[in-house]
């Protein structure tokens, strides 16, 4: 976990615009959870973003279904990594 649950949700965000995935696939991107997986997946809908659970041969799939809606969450993307860095490099 990124110590930053916004960046996470936002990773998640960004992820599923470059395809559908399990998660169990997101949560080990994200090094979370299933339960915290499951709130990302929150908070990423409450952001907006239409996620939908499809079936298929390999199990559950999450879909972004309103990807071109969300580009405007790029630069907060962004800013959130800078942050996450500069905090990281003043920690140590």
């Amino acid at each position: 976990m990124s110590q930053n649950p916004l960046l996470d949700t936002l990773t998640l965000i960004e992820t599923l615009r470059a395809g559908d995935a399990t998660a169990a696939d997101l949560a080990a991107l994200l090094n979370v959870s299933s339960a915290t997986f499951k709130r990302h997946l929150s908070e990423a809908r409450h952001l907006g973003a239409v996620i939908e659970s499809v079936r298929g041969a390999g199990g559950w799939r999450y879909v972004l279904r309103n990807a071109d809606k969300l580009r405007h969450l790029d630069a907060w993307l962004r800013l959130e990594r800078a942050r996450n860095t500069a905090g990281a490099l003043l920690v140590r």
